[in-house]
């Protein structure tokens, strides 16, 4: 994590995006990609980076498709 002032980090957030539109929520890309199959054809893991604060969360950037990584 970067800082970004007092009480501010950098950070990225991990969704898995399923066909339908829903979001889930992950820690990470690696926790994403082993839940990935459970959502079926279609699903995608997405990450943003975001700014976090005390009470707040703000994004950075929009949401960008993430490549499986190779074995």
């Amino acid at each position: 994590m970067q800082t970004g002032g007092v009480g501010v980090a950098a950070d990225r957030e991990w969704v898995i995006k399923n066909a339908k539109g829903k979001k889930f929520v992950y820690d990470s890309a690696a926790e994403a990609f082993e839940e990935l199959e459970e959502y079926g054809e279609g699903a995608v893991v997405l990450t943003r980076l975001v700014y976090r604060g005390m009470f707040r969360t703000k994004p950075i950037e929009d949401w960008q498709p993430v490549e499986r990584p190779a074995p």
